[in-house]
């Protein structure tokens, strides 16, 4: 049986549901590829925004990111706190890339 779905989860990101001492995650993949799809396409909605807070409130990237991230636990996605710091990586990434 093959697998419809080939979505690569990043290291990064299945570190944040692997145990320390162990190799693999605990979550079933589905869960964590849905999961990091979540936190993946936050992050492309975001980018626009962060470069907005730069431009209009005259602050830091660094800045920004906080504030956005900040704002993430607002919103009804319950996200985790290492979910919310992956993506304020992620978005710093995408933002320099």
């Amino acid at each position: 049986m093959t697998d419809e779905r080939q979505i690569v989860v990043p290291a990064s990101f299945l570190k944040l549901y692997t145990p320390a001492g162990r190799v693999r995650p605990t979550p079933p993949r589905e869960w964590l590829e849905e999961r990091h799809d979540l936190c993946e396409d936050l992050c492309s909605l975001l980018q626009e925004t962060v470069k907005e807070k730069v431009w209009t409130l005259g602050i830091t990237q660094e800045d920004a990111l906080e504030r956005v991230a900040l704002g993430l636990a607002e919103l009804p996605l319950e996200l985790s706190e290492l979910e919310t710091t992956w993506i304020k990586t992620r978005l710093q990434e995408m933002l320099e890339s």
